[in-house]
């Protein structure tokens, strides 16, 4: 299909949206990305912990990235007392 200017329009699919959590149809750019949302969401993500602070990331390359640039917020007692 074209238009008049010949610019051709390709059929596109709607975006996957989620209407669950309080997202208000909120858009993904792909289906995966949108069941990666549902599971952090719902819980059955798999966390992984910052071994030097403690916080709790959904993704590893999160926490991967915290650690990098050292973003730690705060320093657990437990890792304080084992630099001892």
């Amino acid at each position: 299909m074209e238009d008049p200017a010949g610019v051709r329009v390709v059929n596109t699919r709607p975006k996957p949206q989620c209407w669950d959590h309080g997202c208000n149809g909120r858009e993904f750019s792909t289906f995966s990305n949108l069941l990666r949302h549902q599971r952090e969401k719902s819980g059955a993500a798999h966390k992984s912990t910052c071994p030097r602070c403690g916080a709790v990331f959904t993704r590893t390359t999160a926490r991967n990235g915290h650690m990098a640039h050292d973003k730690c917020k705060r320093r657990s007692t437990a890792s304080t007392s084992e630099a001892e």
